[in-house]
């Protein structure tokens, strides 16, 4: 279950994601610190993302949650027999900028709908 921010996130905190995320992926496989380039290459459906697709709630001293809205696509390509499915958000050209377990791991084939949820990731208060 591999997760990974990119130091942009961790340093520039949500906004980060809500202003240069403007791809979110479905990857058939992950490992952390894979490359952009590795990452493209995993992706079997990519939806474009804008910053309207992006909701920064939480009151001042507590968490704050960045909310990513559901989306639709078309996979492009197949995941394979068994996947290790992982959503990606990247700014489209060059970073990684977050991504996560896509917990059911189903079969998925060219041509399939799919159906991104809606999403969380939370920044918490230092501890």
């Amino acid at each position: 279950m591999a997760k990974y921010a990119h130091a942009d996130v961790l340093d520039g905190g949500l906004n980060a994601i809500r202003n240069d995320a403007t791809q979110m992926l479905l990857l058939k496989a992950y490992s952390p610190g894979d490359s952009y380039a590795t990452v493209s290459g995993n992706t079997i459906c990519a939806v474009a993302m804008s910053a309207a697709d992006y909701a920064l709630a939480g009151p001042d001293g507590a968490a704050r949650v960045l909310t990513v809205a559901p989306k639709n696509g078309t996979a492009s390509g197949s995941s394979g027999p068994s996947p290790d499915l992982h959503i990606a958000f990247t700014d489209g050209s060059a970073k990684v900028l977050l991504v996560t377990d896509e917990t059911s791991d189903q079969v998925v084939t060219s041509g399939n709908t799919i159906s991104f949820p809606n999403l969380t990731y939370t920044s918490n208060q230092p501890a």
